[in-house]
């Protein structure tokens, strides 16, 4: 059952020639170009319409298994006796009307990468039968007399807390720990508001097709209704909003009267999510320039001064980042 791209919003470049302006989204993509060689499985997390599904193909493509398959499957779409049949496929006889072989998505997968999607939602049994599929690298399908191989990496997602689904006893540990052998967390688009021109532009095309009404060209009232919406929904809610918006303006130049964003969703304050992601991203680049603020600065994209302020601001010490630094530079003394 394999997701169709078209229907999922267009978050990641096309040629990752250019990344979106804001630091969580740069933080997201060196992470992503870092991990994509290995053939570790992933845990792609983030809330929902926040371009997981995105993120999970930007991983295939830049894996060296881009010329095999990318085969998606929403564990919340089917029960769990079609799960069990779509994953590993079916034997002929299995049950009534099982008049032939199926393969099932792991081997689709063949050569490629398998996603699945809203994993935190898979029913237990299935857990169990995942994780042994995870741990041999072998499958039986369903009705069949034997195993066979598989060679697919997997790649999860989630827009649960998946570690609070194992301390309640609703998700498999040994299970989670199999599929977050390394994670990518996906920021809202809340944490990302700078990037609403670069996403605008890169919704464009599609809105015109779906909408028919060509170019999406976007009033200055309207621009400061979108910067200051909560975007709950994320970037799924904002080619909503303008899909509406675009149709009300007939064509024209969309207007803040054209938009219908609640006030309830209005940003007040930076949530404490986004100081967290961008705690993180400071810390991982501080950790990748061995503490070198000149260096970090320069993988976030900032100036000196700007990421002094920002680790001044979000509690970072800078004795760490000094103390590297010192330790860095004073080898040209030696």
């Amino acid at each position: 059952m394999n997701a169709d791209s078209k229907h999922s919003p267009p978050l990641w470049t096309a040629s990752n020639d250019r990344p979106y302006p804001s630091p969580a989204w740069r933080a997201l993509l060196a992470w992503v170009r870092r991990i994509a060689p290995t053939e570790l499985p992933v845990l792609v997390c983030g809330e929902s319409g926040s371009g997981k599904e995105g993120v999970s193909r930007a991983l295939h493509a830049l894996s060296p298994r881009q010329r095999g398959p990318f085969v998606a499957l929403n564990c919340t779409a089917l029960t769990e006796t079609l799960l069990e049949s779509e994953l590993f496929g079916v034997a002929r006889g299995a049950y009534t009307g099982a008049d032939r072989d199926r393969p099932g998505l792991f081997r689709e997968a063949h050569g490629g990468t398998l996603f699945l999607d809203e994993v935190g939602d898979m029913p237990p049994s299935m857990q169990a039968k995942l994780l042994r599929v995870l741990e041999s690298g072998r499958l039986r399908p369903v009705g069949g007399p034997t195993e066979t191989p598989v060679d697919a990496r997997v790649v999860a997602a989630t827009h649960h807390d998946l570690r609070e689904r194992v301390a309640s006893g609703s998700f498999r540990e040994d299970l989670y720990y199999r599929l977050a052998v390394l994670c990518a967390d996906v920021p809202p688009l809340r944490c990302r508001i700078e990037d609403l021109p670069a996403l605008v532009d890169d919704l464009a095309p599609r809105l015109a097709g779906e909408t028919g009404c060509g170019t999406v060209r976007i009033a200055a009232d309207a621009w400061a209704e979108l910067r200051a919406h909560d975007w709950p929904g994320n970037v799924r809610e904002l080619h909503g909003a303008l899909a509406r918006a675009l149709l009300r303006a007939g064509g024209g130049a969309i207007c803040a009267e054209h938009l219908d964003l609640p006030t309830a969703g209005r940003r007040a304050a930076r949530p404490v999510a986004c100081d967290s992601l961008e705690r993180g991203m400071i810390d991982a680049a501080l950790r990748e320039a061995n503490g070198s603020i000149a260096r970090a600065a320069s993988r976030i994209g900032w100036s000196r001064q700007k990421l002094y302020r920002r680790m001044d601001a979000l509690g970072v010490a800078r004795v760490q980042g000094l103390r590297s630094t010192i330790s860095s530079d004073s080898s040209t003394f030696q």
